[in-house]
């Protein structure tokens, strides 16, 4: 399951980047879990916000090293070991931050994680009502090997960053973007 939270945590990484002395490529998945977990205002929007949850995929609220998820699984592949997923997570935003700034810093942080990471598109788009911008990346993650796809859209209602991140095999990504249309559209923050 970590290897699957790994793109939403990163996202989380880069809200608390600032506070971040040793480089993120040196660091566990369970210490960015870590990290992530004791940051301010991590869990703001808990209780805050509803979304349905796409037909054959199963949902679990769940907590991970303080980390409060949203953690939507496709259905399992005949071919993989690895399940497509899509995670929500929430932090208060930092003062000072702007949606412009949080996804600049998510994608940095991303780079600066992620060996072979790859920026390959990104837009903007409207959730629940307000602006949100999204980006696809490809990466390794460093513990496994396995080369991912991510779709990161990120969001800002209330004073809360919400991320949704949809992370697959990397050849897979087009295949659960209907999945996550579905999420995002059906998204509503309080």
């Amino acid at each position: 399951m970590k290897l699957q939270l790994i793109s939403a945590v990163v996202c989380l990484f880069s809200f608390t980047a600032c506070n971040n002395s040793q480089s993120p490529k040196t660091l566990s998945t369970d210490e960015v879990l870590e990290m992530a977990g004791k940051s301010p205002g991590m869990n703001a929007g808990r209780g805050t916000f509803t979304v349905n949850t796409p037909a054959g995929w199963t949902k679990t609220d769940t907590v991970m090293s303080r980390i409060e998820y949203t953690f939507m699984m496709a259905p399992m592949d005949e071919d993989s070991s690895f399940q497509a997923n899509v995670n929500i997570v929430t932090q208060e935003l930092k003062k000072g931050f702007t949606l412009d700034k949080v996804m600049e810093s998510t994608q940095k942080e991303m780079q600066r994680f992620f060996t072979d990471y790859k920026k390959f598109g990104q837009g903007e788009r409207t959730v629940t009502d307000v602006k949100a911008k999204w980006m696809k990346c490809q990466y390794m993650h460093t513990e496994s090997g396995t080369m991912l796809n991510g779709e990161v859209t990120i969001f800002v209602k209330n004073n809360i960053t919400y991320a949704v991140t949809l992370t697959t095999l990397a050849a897979d990504l087009e295949k659960y973007e209907p999945a996550l249309e579905e999420i995002l559209t059906s998204f509503k923050a309080k």
